[in-house]
């Protein structure tokens, strides 16, 4: 059919809507050439042009983020964003267009843990559950203070019936005990409720656990916690006076506590695809990868090989005819576990973590958190590193350049292995590598050239999504308070499963 052949959508439209005698016509009397639909064909071309245009123009009226098709373009957020008196932080353009869209919302319910939760969740792009300072400090309870019905928080109205009962009376989830009760664990337990239902226990809350919004609640808050500092951690404490951070200084009336669960990285489940073992380059072209997990050895004996965004065990690179002028590996984004290389290597935002070995290197916004072997740079081929974090003791005249010698501090995850659960660094392959902890020093967090982070994870903005956060919270906080983010590895966990139907 003639409309196989026209490549526009209006122009396909046109050549249906034609009574079937021309079309038939057009087919026969041109001799196949069909001269009438190549011309709707080209009168489509135009069409399609202003109508994308209009559904453009129509899309720039609003700067949020669409469910689907075509948003606004990005220069007009500020715009839209002075018109509203917005200061926008958020280094993600998603996060961008979000603070201009709620902009309105937040400030009619300004201070309120809701606002607080939307600002973490739109800005930063990760899920928080927050928590309160005052309700995490012990304080003195008052004789003849009322307390909230049981029911009203979630729990049976046992509480409240049988206040004669020492052990009932005790227990009662209003109280402001200090003193944790050793007989009662104290944790975050999923409710049961049908699929499609809204639960009925008014101290339910959705969060979403390692990808999986799931209701929950807290029970047994005087007893001990299960999981120290963690969110479902409510246990009370004195005043902590310390300058807050991200472990300490938190239980406080004037904090605000945000549990984040920290980035999982390059190895975020079906992120991208992975390629388990080795893999061999012989042809003598460019070879470009993107996207792509090689769990294994890269071995590159011809060519060159540009890399995108991608996480190699092992690169090794020996091609004969490799010359200092031009790189034979091109990376971008990249982590790495080792690699040795033959020749120059260009490298800019990556990460590796154990040997590097090249002959001539180019490196920007990187992080070598393990050794680095550099042939020696001579006058008309010198090594090139700027803006990265370098071991020390490696070569004096490359801190000349923005490099420092500050060690990473990468987050520690909790793995299942022989039936035990271990804390540790994640290693190449599982999720989490290579991720940097808020304790990392701000020379390597901060240290890239645009004030981003060095290393691999440069482009998810990880510490600069963490900082937005914290600047965009003290324009929504009474004065005084002050918030605090606090990595919580619970959050890649599902609670407890439900016992009950409460």
């Amino acid at each position: 059919m003639a409309t196989d052949k026209l490549t526009t959508a209006i122009g396909k439209q046109l050549y249906r809507v034609l009574p079937e005698v021309y079309r038939t016509r057009d087919g026969e009397e041109t001799g196949g050439q069909e001269d009438l639909a190549r011309f709707l064909d080209a009168c489509g071309e135009l069409l399609d042009r202003i109508r994308a245009t209009l559904d453009q123009r129509l899309a720039d009226s609003f700067p949020d983020n669409p469910p689907a098709g075509t948003a606004c373009q990005p220069w007009l957020i500020p715009y839209f964003a002075q018109l509203l008196d917005v200061r926008l932080v958020s280094p993600d353009e998603k996060g961008r267009r979000d603070e201009v869209a709620n902009a309105v919302a937040w400030r009619q319910r300004k201070g309120t843990l809701t606002v607080i939760e939307q600002i973490a969740e739109a800005v930063g792009q990760m899920e928080a559950e927050v928590g309160e300072g005052w309700r995490r400090t012990a304080a003195t309870p008052r004789i003849g203070m009322p307390r909230l019905p049981a029911g009203a928080l979630g729990e049976e109205p046992a509480f409240d019936d049988f206040q004669r009962h020492p052990l009932w009376a005790a227990r009662h989830p209003d109280l402001p005990t200090a003193t944790p009760d050793l007989r009662y664990p104290a944790r975050a337990m999923e409710v049961a409720m049908a699929a499609g239902e809204f639960p009925s226990n008014p101290a339910a809350k959705l969060t979403t656990f390692a990808g999986v919004p799931v209701w929950w609640r807290q029970v047994n808050p005087h007893g001990a916690p299960c999981f120290p500092e963690s969110f479902d951690d409510v246990s009370r404490r004195t005043v902590d006076l310390r300058t807050p951070d991200w472990r300490q200084g938190y239980s406080h009336p004037k904090r605000v506590i945000l549990h984040a669960p920290p980035p999982l990285g390059f190895f975020s489940p079906g992120l991208f695809p992975v390629h388990k073992g080795d893999r061999t380059l012989d042809e003598k072209k460019e070879h470009l990868l993107e996207d792509l997990i090689i769990d294994g050895t890269l071995t590159v004996k011809a060519g060159r090989v540009r890399l995108r965004r991608c996480a190699i065990r092992a690169l090794e690179v020996d091609v004969p005819a490799a010359t200092m002028d031009e790189p034979v590996v091109d990376a971008r984004e990249c982590l790495f576990e080792k690699m040795d290389v033959q020749g120059l290597a260009r490298l800019e935002y990556c990460t590796v973590l154990g040997n590097c070995k090249t002959g001539r290197l180019q490196a920007s916004d990187c992080l070598f958190a393990g050794e680095l072997e550099l042939d020696p740079g001579l006058v008309k081929y010198p090594h090139c590193i700027r803006f990265s974090r370098i071991p020390p003791g490696v070569l004096t005249t490359l801190l000349t350049h923005r490099n420092t010698t500050e060690k990473p501090v990468f987050h520690a995850f909790e793995f299942d292995e022989g039936g035990e659960v271990v804390r540790r660094t994640a290693r190449f392959g599982e999720p989490g590598c290579a991720v940097l902890h808020p304790a990392t020093p701000e020379a390597v967090r901060f240290g890239a050239e645009d004030g981003g982070e060095m290393g691999a994870h440069h482009g998810w903005r990880y510490s600069l999504l963490l900082a937005a956060v914290l600047d965009k919270l003290k324009e929504f906080l009474p004065v005084g308070m002050e918030a605090v983010i606090v990595p919580d590895l619970r959050l890649h966990r599902l609670p407890f499963p439900p016992c009950d139907t409460n």
